[in-house]
């Protein structure tokens, strides 16, 4: 199995050579998991993927103005979605259940703070979707842009940083990316998913005129 998770800093509906570049970029490497944040409905890898989407935002959504289309998470999938689960938020984390050629799988993608690592969006978040991440069952992938980097700088807090690897460790998860340096974006599983695979991951590094971002990938074997 492969994922790929990436923010593509709110691309627009008339912006088609950016759009271009993210979709030939992400299809070259032909995974089997697309979590995009930050992202735009318009965006369609076509009929080989199944998708799942947050909420369009509307013209003005909590003190910020959106264009037409933007939402905050997109994920597509090779398998298709059995079963979506309601969240604490429809515009900030979608989930659903998928069945791959072996086990079944819970994808949870999210953005945790919309507007950065602090403040009160940050917080409710975070707090909302370990509390959501812990109440799931069986194999999990958990997704998106975290604003927390486990490396390199100390974003966007040591405390957050060492409170947010302990949540995991106890609830028996693994930060597949958590050695990209300066890296907001991230991919979680299981333990027991992982169990006797090797796991190859990768930070593709993105040009600031495309995404203020880096795409993180995760190979699962």
């Amino acid at each position: 199995m492969k994922i790929l998770s990436w923010n593509v800093e709110r691309l627009k509906t008339n912006e088609k050579d950016k759009l271009d570049f993210i979709k030939n970029l992400i299809l070259s490497e032909n995974p089997d998991l697309i979590f995009l944040t930050e992202t735009n409905l318009t965006i369609d890898f076509g009929t080989e993927y199944f998708s799942l989407h947050s909420r369009e935002l509307p013209d003005f959504y909590e003190n910020q103005k959106y264009e037409s289309k933007e939402n905050r998470v997109s994920v597509f999938s090779k398998y298709p979605f059995k079963e979506t689960i309601k969240t604490y938020d429809e515009y900030t984390a979608i989930s659903a259940k998928i069945t791959t050629k072996s086990v079944d799988l819970t994808v949870y993608g999210s953005i945790i703070g919309s507007f950065g690592g602090r403040g009160f969006y940050f917080e409710n978040d975070l707090e909302n979707q370990k509390s959501e991440i812990k109440k799931l069952k069986g194999n999990i992938c958990y997704s998106g842009d975290f604003n927390i980097a486990f490396s390199g700088w100390k974003y966007p807090s040591k405390k957050v940083i060492d409170e947010t690897k302990l949540f995991f460790e106890n609830e028996n998860l693994v930060i597949l990316t958590k050695e990209n340096a300066d890296c907001a974006i991230h991919i979680v599983m299981n333990n027991d998913f992982l169990k006797n695979k090797i796991v190859k991951s990768k930070m593709i590094e993105i040009n600031r005129k495309i995404s203020d971002h880096n795409a993180v990938v995760s190979e699962i074997k």
